[in-house]
């Protein structure tokens, strides 16, 4: 085996062994955000999971049947916080927060969407949100 040969050898270990000793992790996941509700959506806000604070918004306005993605997510779980740009009285809350979403090997899509509570009040509508992993 020559010199270069094993350089080259060597060089290929330690580009495998390097990250998987020091915890690096190969995968990057997303979190696509998309609103189907009739009222804007002023921001999203993600942290890890347990966090006591959420940093700054990381995605501002999304209109109503828009969407928008949150990248270089790692596998983990987290807390996001939606705002929505309510002045309708009728809707119950204008904050909805998933706490402990798992992100483990696929990409994440939340969608937000509206739906009539009547047993919370005449007329009252509700803002949820619906989870799905997608590769």
């Amino acid at each position: 085996m020559t010199v270069r040969s094993r350089i080259a050898s060597l060089a290929l270990l330690a580009a495998v062994a390097l990250p998987l000793a020091v915890g690096c992790q190969f995968l990057v996941f997303k979190i696509c955000v998309k609103n189907d509700t009739s009222y804007y959506l002023d921001e999203v806000a993600i942290k890890t999971a347990g966090e006591p604070t959420y940093p700054p918004a990381t995605i501002g306005e999304v209109a109503p049947g828009g969407s928008d993605v949150i990248g270089g997510v790692s596998a983990g779980a987290y807390d996001v916080r939606a705002t929505f740009d309510v002045a309708d009285d009728d809707v119950c809350e204008s904050v909805l927060e998933l706490t402990g979403i798992e992100i483990e090997n696929t990409n994440l899509c939340i969608t937000y969407d509206e739906v009539s509570a009547p047993a919370k009040g005449d007329g009252c509508t509700e803002i949820y949100a619906t989870l799905d992993y997608v590769i």
